[in-house]
């Protein structure tokens, strides 16, 4: 049981590590900054439940109308003059890639395994 609280322990490091990284601070930084907006807020609110919507159709096959894509593209420019929810989006685009790339190293491992099966 030894080995695997290592690997839960260095998992537990991990978060925290992620946790100090500026990009995540930036990140509650930006969401406190829209919380502390109406405007922002609303607007942001508003953006992910249109987002939401969509994503929605698309996964049960269906294609958004004409006017939902209005809408969105509508949304988006809104979404584009806010500084906040740029800022917003920049910090979890910087913290998701982390994560990805976090992902990417610790699923090796299981793509070596699993390549030898391809070829």
């Amino acid at each position: 049981m030894t080995e695997n609280n290592n690997i839960y322990d260095t998992a537990n490091q991990l978060e925290r590590d992620l946790r100090a990284l500026p990009a995540y601070n930036d990140l509650k930084e930006s969401v406190a900054a829209i919380e502390a907006n109406d405007e922002s807020r609303e607007l942001f609110k508003e953006f992910r439940a249109i987002s939401q919507q969509l994503q929605q159709k698309q996964m049960q096959g269906e294609a958004p109308t004409e006017e939902e894509i209005a809408n969105i593209q509508a949304m988006s420019v809104k979404v584009q003059e806010d500084e906040n929810i740029n800022r917003l989006m920049a910090s979890e685009q910087l913290v998701s890639q982390t994560i990805n790339d976090i992902n990417q190293i610790i699923t090796k491992p299981l793509n070596e395994v699993y390549q030898n099966m391809s070829q």
